[in-house]
């Protein structure tokens, strides 16, 4: 019996990921989304995303985040110990994925940013949600 039930809740917190509400971009220019799966492993750690001297936001474990942003190449980094960042060329009216995640060092965590594919990132924020 508790195992029907487990399934039963289990079965009712997925989320299918075309139901993920992330915005359209914004007349003019290109959406970036970023993402970080809730994960155990340097769970404790948070990181900030900025754009140039701009500050986006906080990417914790489980989480997730979007900025409208003009088009051109933009850069994007994060800084805990180490420094990571990645550079997109964003067209108008696209929208880009950027996955964070925490790379254990010998002292302390540091951020990663890759750009993924949508399917794979809104697979990955519907967990989230």
């Amino acid at each position: 019996m508790w195992i029907l039930a487990s399934t039963i809740m289990l079965s009712m917190s997925v989320t299918n990921a075309e139901s993920v509400d992330i915005p359209h971009a914004k007349e003019g220019k290109g959406l970036v989304v970023f993402y970080r799966d809730s994960s155990f492993k340097g769970g404790a750690i948070g990181f900030y995303l900025n754009q140039g001297q701009e500050p986006i936001g906080a990417l914790n474990s489980g989480t997730f985040l979007y900025r409208d942003v003009e088009p051109g190449k933009q850069t994007f980094w994060s800084q805990a110990i180490s420094k990571d960042s990645i550079r997109i060329d964003v067209v108008a009216g696209n929208t880009y994925y950027i996955k964070g995640i925490v790379q254990m060092g010998l002292l302390a965590g540091r951020p990663k940013l890759t750009v993924v594919s949508e399917a794979e990132a809104k697979a990955s924020i519907a967990k989230l949600q």
